[in-house]
Order: C-alpha cells, then structure tokens, then sequence
C-alpha cells in the first residue's frame, strides 16, 4: 500500500465532504428556519504491518463521522401573513408525514390546503396538541393565533398548535423540506422549554453569508493544496522509479 497516496486521498476526501455541506448551507441562506450545518471529524488510525513500517506503528486519516447542526435561533422576519408564524424558543410544530408519521418544524409558513386543513406548503398537515389535523371552518375568515398556539377566529376556539420541545434537539433527523424526525419523545407539558408563538412572522435561516462564502474559499484552497502535494509526490514517485529503472 502506498500511504502517502492513501493519505491523501483521505484528506482530499474529507475536504469534498465539508464543501458540499458548505454550499448546501448557502443554497438554503433563503429557506426558513433552516440551520447551518458542519461536518465533524476525527482521526482514524490504521495499524502499519508488513514492510510499511515497524509493528505497533500506526497510520493516521481523516475521517468524517457525523454532520453538526447549529440550533442558533434566526431572526424574526415580519409579514404580513396571519398565518405565518415566528417559533421563539426550543420549539417545534408537529405536523403529519405522507406517511401517517409524525414529524417536526420550525418552518412557520402555513396555508389552508383545498379540504380546509392547515398545512405545510409542501402539503403535510399541522397537528393540535391531540395529534389530529386541524381543519378551519369555511365560514370562519380571521385567524387568530395566541402565543401558546391557541386558534381563534370569529366564532371562538378552533384549536391549540401542538408545540413540541426535546431534551436532544441536536439528535433530531431531518427529513428535507424543513422537516425532522426524532427517535426520542417529546417532552412532557410540565418539563417542556417555554415557547412562545408571534403570528405575522416567520424565522430566517441562521447561516452567514459572508462567513460561509469564506469558509467555502478556504476549504477550495485546502484542496487545491492537497491536490499539487499529491501531484508533487507523483512526480517525486516516478522520477524514482525512473532512477531504479536505469541502474545497470
């Protein structure tokens, strides 16, 4: 085995990784409620054996393991939308998978679908805090939404958001589409984190621009380095082999 070669194909590996979720997060700079995300790494160590190296010598890659995401909360952006909805806290809305299943969002901006159920853009309903769809009367043209998820209108209480918090936010799986789904069951009313609801609002995405433009250049750079290093070795590599070849 060629380590150096191993090595840095590890390294060059690694740094395509941490690009693309580099740019995924600028693609999703407009999409709200997105957070950011980075990759997290750590080091891998292969026992040397054979003519490689000395026994109990070891190797060291790198190795993506895991994508962080950040849960910084994004700004409160106005509008004008009574249904739009600004989460200020660890909360999340429940809404119903295609699926039947229950998933989770911060993604606040809300419709009335063609059945008179408040959903999702992308279709998937919002829950009450029974789990079951709410659907908005036709006669009924105000919507009003209290800071604990309380639906009015003119002809009184429709029904109450279900808000969900978890203990282990970061472990949370997400689903695309802003949506996430999680192995670990919300926390109970009376240890869930205090949320509060704006309407007329929704949440901007957390990442920087500028920050993540420099980190996507300072990543394109580590690879163009990585790739005249290995170049470099190559050449070092033949011009050996070149020497050896002529040695009567």
């Amino acid at each position: 085995m060629d380590t150096a070669l191993f090595v840095g194909l590890a390294h060059k590996t690694a740094l395509r990784r941490r690009m693309d979720v580099t740019a995924n997060n600028i693609a999703n700079m407009s999409t709200t409620a997105f957070k950011k995300e980075r990759v997290a790494f750590k080091e891998y160590l292969m026992d040397v054996s054979g003519s490689a190296g000395a026994a109990g010598d070891k190797i060291s890659f790198v190795q993506d393991y895991a994508v962080v995401r950040n849960l910084d909360q994004g700004q409160m952006v106005p509008t004008s939308n009574p249904l739009d909805i600004y989460i200020n806290g660890r909360g999340y809305l429940t809404a119903e998978g295609r699926g039947g299943e229950t998933l989770y969002t911060r993604n606040g901006r809300l419709k009335i679908d063609e059945e008179n159920y408040l959903s999702l853009y992308t279709g998937e309903r919002i829950l009450d805090e029974t789990g079951q769809a709410i659907q908005i009367p036709d006669q009924d043209k105000e919507i009003h939404i209290a800071a604990d998820g309380t639906l009015t209108t003119d002809q009184g209480q429709i029904a109450k958001l279900g808000v969900a918090t978890f203990q282990n936010e970061g472990q949370m799986k997400r689903q695309g589409n802003s949506l996430y789904s999680s192995d670990e069951n919300p926390l109970p009313p009376e240890t869930a984190y205090d949320v509060k609801l704006e309407q007329r609002a929704l949440e901007s995405s957390n990442v920087n621009a500028v920050e993540s433009m420099v980190e996507m250049i300072d990543v394109l750079r580590s690879y163009q380095r990585a790739v005249k290093q290995g170049k470099e070795y190559e050449d070092m590599r033949q011009n050996s082999l070149d020497r050896l070849a002529r040695v009567q």
